[in-house]
């Protein structure tokens, strides 16, 4: 009778252990996503006070949750340069799913307000110039940011360069105010390619020689007679 009390024991234990190993394979339940996006790399991103990693090339990061753990209610993107932004979580994720967060990242206004121009071309890597002051490449976009201080000396003329294009100089006659953006543009016109002059093709007699050998000619015929 022992024994088969304890065996019975035994078996209950089992049974408990396998189903508490069971559910701690199952903690958490199914995964959800956050994408947050930035629009800068670099950039750390923390949901309530715990960090979830930085923004990449995109300018996004993908954050995973539990769908039945305790929700998230506030997000922070923060980088060195600009002001931190925060962000409530109203909306939450069903498995599989993933909800999209945004944060406008603004630059700090460091040692003065700052404006803004931004160059639109229609090449991409041309060089850009404010009088004579080199202020970078337009990229993929074909575009170029530049900052100013709003209470700086202001710029007068722009200018843009591209290796194959005529050079693009406009004037500067409106200034942004703080955080304010400008847009400038530049169509850049390309050079044309001209073919290459072609040689003129050569008699292999040249007219003057061609008259030296008819004289010679007649002079032959005429001491025979």
């Amino acid at each position: 009778m022992m024994r088969k009390t304890f065996a019975v024991l035994l078996s209950a234990a089992l049974l408990v252990s396998m189903a508490a190993a069971m559910g701690g394979e199952t903690i958490g339940g199914d995964v959800g996503y956050y994408q947050v996006n930035a629009g800068i790399d670099g950039a750390d991103v923390t949901f309530d006070n715990d960090f979830k990693g930085t923004t990449g090339e995109d300018g996004s990061l993908t954050v995973d949750v539990y769908v039945t753990g305790t929700p998230y209610t506030t997000y922070t993107v923060e980088k060195q340069g600009y002001e931190t932004y925060s962000g409530k979580i109203t909306k939450y994720p069903a498995a599989g799913e993933i909800v999209q967060l945004s944060a406008n990242m603004e630059p700090q206004l460091i040692g003065g307000d700052m404006g803004y121009y931004k160059i639109t071309t229609n090449v991409v890597g041309a060089n850009v110039y404010f009088d004579n002051d080199f202020k970078g490449t337009t990229g993929e976009d074909s575009s170029l940011t530049v900052d100013i201080y709003v209470t700086g000396t202001p710029y007068t003329t722009y200018r843009v360069e591209m290796p194959g294009y005529t050079t693009y100089t406009g004037k500067i006659t409106d200034y942004p105010a703080a955080g304010e953006i400008v847009q400038l543009s530049a169509d850049l016109v390309m050079i044309p390619v001209t073919a290459m002059p072609t040689e003129p093709t050569q008699s292999p007699f040249p007219i003057a020689g061609i008259f030296g050998l008819a004289a010679l000619g007649a002079f032959a015929l005429s001491r025979r007679e």
